[in-house]
């Protein structure tokens, strides 16, 4: 991997290897190449002991072609504008691939949020809102929650959007409260999305899921879920993993008591390890090993889940990974140049275009309840959910079949015929 990489470079390496297929005329590459508008502040904000200070911001619109711009804000010292970007554009692709009637947009402050009291936080959130609002509405960007932004943040910016435009706004901001507009079914929809398509592939292949191992690096919100679901269903955990290390039982691990013993310490592997001390002892006895989150990912298991961090599959790694199928949850875990070689290894990779969507296609429910009035079943919620991700798995596994492509290109293949048709319906370009 080149040492000027980033993750708007490693997007746009995909982007070009699928375009040359595609062979779109130059003013429909241009249009999917780079982001229609790139909104920058810097936010200041009066510290509880009277300092002042500032914070870069972003808002990236990459392409509105078939709805409102649609994407989270994330508070995090790495997001800079090349992340945002980034992440902006892959998610005009999986607003696409997944055929909801969305753009893709990506917001950011660069910031540690845990070094800011309650009250700088919602000032700061606030303030995002006062810096971008002529840019926002229902019908225009709609923004949600990201790393490190919860309900509550997405609460004070409806508030201050209402504040600031004197109108009732329910799906301005999605991924709000269910007592303040929110939807049943998102904490977990970017899991169950991906639980939905993993039952289907096993399902095509007559497998059986207490035969599979499955190793799931991060357990926050999307990867404690899944390790619940997959559990429940009979899979094999074998491993999971935090940002401290992780643990490792080839005999599989119950993700309720992991769950209990991070909650009491802080860490995954809290049950057995104090920091870098662990009770080896009591770990031999309970068959467990402790692993570091690159360990982790070349275990060997039958499916791969990267949860976490982007950036952790590359060329110096990937032929070490032993898994037959990587279920993308995290944004961009896998490089290019990692791509190429689990494929020439038959590895399958379900690619975060498709295989995370769900968190984005409850927003679309949420933004749709805000705009209607209604409040849906957590069971409606779960069967329009599974139909959505399913209709664009089955529409990418074809695709790959018939055009003999990866998966990951397959994705980027559906989603951007579906924007190239759009801009040509809107006459932004030659038809």
């Amino acid at each position: 991997m080149s040492p000027a990489s980033t993750p708007f470079t490693r997007f746009q390496t995909t982007l070009t290897a699928v375009l040359e297929r595609l062979k779109p005329s130059p003013a429909e590459r241009k249009f999917l190449s780079e982001p229609q508008q790139i909104l920058e502040a810097k936010l200041p904000l009066t510290r509880d002991d009277g300092s002042k200070t500032e914070f870069p911001a972003y808002r990236v619109q990459f392409n509105n072609a078939r709805g409102p711009y649609k994407g989270g804000i994330r508070y995090h010292p790495a997001a800079d504008l090349e992340e945002v970007k980034a992440l902006a554009a892959l998610m005009a692709l999986k607003t696409a691939v997944v055929n909801i009637p969305f753009g893709g947009g990506k917001g950011g402050i660069q910031m540690d949020p845990r070094k800011l009291s309650a009250r700088e936080l919602q000032e700061v959130s606030r303030a995002y809102v006062r810096a971008f609002q002529q840019h926002l509405g229902s019908d225009i960007d709609v923004p949600a929650p990201d790393v490190n932004t919860t309900a509550d943040v997405m609460a004070w910016m409806r508030d201050e959007y209402e504040k600031q435009t004197h109108t009732f706004s329910p799906s301005v901001i999605t991924g709000k409260p269910l007592s303040y507009g929110g939807s049943l079914g998102r904490d977990t929809a970017t899991a169950r999305g991906g639980f939905f398509i993993l039952q289907e592939l096993i399902d095509r292949e007559a497998l059986d899921p207490q035969d599979l191992k499955v190793a799931i690096q991060g357990f926050g919100n999307a990867g404690g879920t899944m390790a619940h679901l997959l559990h429940n269903a009979g899979f094999t955990v074998v491993a999971i993993s935090d940002s401290q290390g992780g643990i490792y039982s080839a005999d599989g691990i119950d993700p309720v008591r992991v769950e209990k013993y991070k909650r009491k310490t802080g860490a995954v592997a809290g049950e057995y390890c104090e920091g870098s001390v662990c009770d080896v002892q009591k770990m031999n006895m309970d068959g467990v090993k402790h692993v570091s989150n690159g360990e982790l990912l070349e275990l060997p298991c039958d499916i791969l889940i990267p949860a976490a961090l982007d950036n952790v599959i590359t060329a110096e790694n990937a032929d070490r990974i032993q898994a037959r199928t990587i279920l993308e949850l995290a944004n961009g875990p896998t490089t290019p140049e990692a791509d190429v070689i689990l494929e020439k290894k038959g590895v399958r990779v379900i690619p975060d275009i498709l295989a995370n969507a769900g968190g984005v296609t409850v927003s679309y429910f949420e933004w749709v309840q805000g705009r209607s009035g209604e409040q849906w079943t957590a069971e409606r919620v779960d069967l329009e959910l599974r139909r959505i991700m399913l209709d664009g798995y089955k529409m990418v596994r074809r695709t790959a079949y018939r055009e003999k492509m990866s998966y990951r290109h397959a994705a980027f293949a559906v989603a951007l015929r579906r924007i190239i048709a759009a801009m040509k319906a809107r006459g932004w370009v030659n038809v």
